[in-house]
């Protein structure tokens, strides 16, 4: 089985966001980042299953929308994620705000159980 934890998180919010790993230089509001450690999980027959603590934070000036924002890519994850192949569970959520700049945190656990690769979007020509 092959990690695929974040390439499975960035294709699910795809439509609500453009989430990028946090080493991503950003100059305007508001933006998603995330982290994730992954680790395999074995038993006696090898790799079963992949683990990852997942932070994704929401930055920006405005609260109200940050909000939005937030509400958004819970839904898209607990709809993209949550299946036989995928699951995800949320740990805790923090916001504070700095000089003006607010920061949601949604901490995590997110596991793959099965092997998956992102889906082929076809065009109809006729």
């Amino acid at each position: 089985m092959t990690d695929s934890l974040r390439e499975k998180l960035v294709y699910t919010c795809k439509d609500v966001c453009n989430l990028n790993l946090s080493e991503a230089e950003q100059d305007n509001y508001p933006y998603v980042v995330f982290d994730m450690t992954t680790s395999p999980l074995k038993d006696k027959d090898g790799v079963y299953a992949y683990s990852g603590d997942t932070s994704i934070r929401i930055v920006g000036t405005v609260l109200s929308a940050l909000e939005t924002l937030r509400s958004s890519i819970e839904s898209a994850i607990e709809t993209g994620m949550r299946n036989e192949s995928f699951s995800s569970t949320l740990a805790d959520v923090n916001e504070e705000c700095t000089d003006g700049i607010w920061t949601i945190e949604l901490n995590y656990t997110l596991k793959q159980y099965a092997d998956w690769s992102e889906p082929v979007e076809t065009t109809n020509t006729d």
